[in-house]
């Protein structure tokens, strides 16, 4: 018995050690830690207490790089870091004012994708927290206008916090390009919960983006 046993024992061995070989080619690509560098456009509005204020919406770039964290095939988490510009119009009594803020932004998303080396469609959710880089503010009536930064102190009453933090909440899609690189495109919706300014206006900010995305590791 222990003579016919020896054969049977080797090649269960040699099995094993095959399939453990070959366990890191099988991993996908899914599976792996990605480095996307992105960019587009952001539409954003500051929503403003004051009553008779029609709120518009302004247009700004974003940019930014996001390292992708695999927790399991399905779900990672998204740590991204990005120029983003923000602000908001109001309307009143014929006239207009624009804000326009600069941030960066640092987020942390939990993604759940669906899994494999093909096309994949997530959903995304987090919180993020921006830093004020710059601030001005755009007036007009009557066909003229001005410009200056938000701390002028024609604005003494207009004070713009350095910081603002919020929730996002979105989706996108990743096609492979080859087997190393895949196109992002993603739809991220901003909602900031912190207070802007003394007038309790939050920041809201819909981004949609597209760059490349390639594993490191």
């Amino acid at each position: 018995m222990p003579h016919n046993s020896q054969p049977k024992e080797n090649a269960a061995r040699r099995k094993i050690v095959i399939l453990v070989a070959l366990m890191p080619i099988a991993a996908p690509a899914t599976a792996q830690t990605t480095l996307g560098l992105k960019g587009g456009v952001g539409f954003a509005t500051v929503s403003i207490e004051e009553a008779g204020v029609e709120e518009e919406s302004v247009s700004g770039i974003a940019a930014g790089v996001e390292l992708g964290v695999p927790v399991t095939s399905a779900f990672s988490l998204r740590f991204g870091g990005s120029y983003a510009q923000k602000g908001g119009r109001g309307s009143i009594g014929g006239g207009t004012v624009t804000l326009n803020i600069d941030y960066l932004q640092f987020s942390v998303l939990a993604r759940v994708a669906t899994p494999g080396d093909g096309i994949s469609v997530g959903l995304m959710a987090g919180p993020w927290a921006a830093n004020k880089r710059s601030c001005e503010v755009e007036g007009m009536l009557e066909g003229m206008s001005a410009v200056a930064p938000c701390d002028d102190r024609n604005f003494s009453d207009l004070e713009i916090k350095t910081l603002d933090f919020g929730l996002a909440v979105g989706g996108g899609i990743e096609l492979p390009l080859s087997r190393s690189f895949r196109l992002g495109l993603d739809a991220l919706y901003a909602i900031g919960i912190a207070s802007v300014d003394d007038d309790a206006s939050k920041t809201r900010n819909l981004t949609v983006q597209a760059g490349l995305v390639f594993p490191i590791g």
